[in-house]
């Protein structure tokens, strides 16, 4: 990994185990990976998009990586990431803003529910 490099998305997987084998098999040929989605989070999602889990591997890396995974064969719903190299933080994802909004919504409305009783 080159100094400066920052991680892409390279490959979106469909089922969250299929992502952890493919990152499993990107590591052991070298190449360093970061999972993410929302089924590897606390609450476990694995309906729908939900369920789709995204592979990030360094800019300098993307073409083995590619090789790698289209080599394996390893998922049916494995969906490769445009390969223009545009970088995005994996962190920073507004579903997890919507997660969280969502959450503080429904925490206001079950304190206002007991306010109530009690």
């Amino acid at each position: 990994m080159e100094e400066g490099d920052g991680f892409v998305k390279v490959a979106s997987v469909g089922d969250p185990v299929a992502a952890r084998i493919c990152a499993a098999l990107l590591e052991s040929t070298g190449i360093p990976t970061r999972l993410h989605g929302e089924a590897l989070g606390p609450y476990v999602m694995t309906v729908g998009d939900w369920a789709v889990t995204d592979i990030w591997v360094p800019r300098s890396t993307v073409d083995d990586a590619v090789e790698v995974l289209t080599a394996a064969e390893i998922d049916n719903t494995l969906v490769l990431a445009d390969r223009s190299g545009a970088v995005a933080d994996p962190g920073s994802l507004p579903m997890r803003v919507i997660a969280f909004v969502v959450l503080l919504f429904l925490v206001d409305a079950v304190v206002r529910a007991l306010m109530r009783v009690f």
